[in-house]
């Protein structure tokens, strides 16, 4: 995988929209942080973090920033009950994971670190069937995905520098590049992009 297109495609679309996605970032954040205070909260979160991932993939795809693309693809009850329910089994099995060990835990985080995207996007899926569908995806992917986060650690260390005032900055990136991320390992950056935009120039990632 290529990181460093991965990156400047992600700095590409935030000109003339970083302020505007931190905006979001802030209100989605502010609403999961009053979520999670309550049961109920916290079985929704999954539907947040799934809002927040089709508003940056229409961002990376168009350099649009939609906020309706946080509301508008949940119009059908069962789908988003798939969606909370992947999630929560995702996090649950981390959770074991960590208990046991703490290696385990951060390989199930990665290998299922697609399964809520890939539910979001196939809606006619089985709910095991997406964690199945991430296992594969993510097959030959764990070592990179980890390497491809430890490379922000200059970022990250920044943040910590400047008492978090750096994040306003950092965050907005770091989302763009992980939705990017998964737009690549799936391929629906190149395909999508071709089909948006014909003239758009695709550099080989392999």
């Amino acid at each position: 995988m290529n990181f460093k297109q991965i990156k400047q495609e992600a700095k590409d679309v935030l000109i003339g929209n970083r302020l505007m996605l931190l905006l979001v970032l802030i209100a989605v954040g502010a609403i999961s942080s009053a979520l999670v205070a309550s049961v109920l909260g916290f079985i929704l979160v999954p539907l947040t973090n799934v809002a927040l991932y089709y508003l940056l993939k229409h961002l990376i795809l168009t350099k649009k920033l939609v906020v309706e693309k946080l509301y508008n693809q949940f119009k059908e009850l069962e789908h988003a009950i798939k969606i909370i329910a992947v999630g929560l089994l995702v996090k649950a099995i981390i959770l074991v994971g960590l208990i046991l060990f703490i290696v385990p835990g951060i390989i199930f985080g990665l290998q299922y670190s697609q399964a809520s995207r890939i539910m979001a996007e196939n809606k006619d899926l089985e709910i095991l069937e997406a964690l199945r569908k991430s296992k594969e995806m993510m097959d030959g992917h764990k070592m990179e995905l980890f390497l491809f986060y430890l490379s922000f650690i200059g970022h990250f260390l920044l943040v910590i520098i400047t008492i978090g005032l750096y994040g306003f900055y950092f965050i907005p990136y770091l989302v763009t590049c992980d939705a990017n991320y998964y737009l690549h390992l799936s391929e629906q950056n190149k395909i999508l992009k071709q089909y948006l935009d014909p003239d758009y120039e695709i550099k080989d990632n392999s």
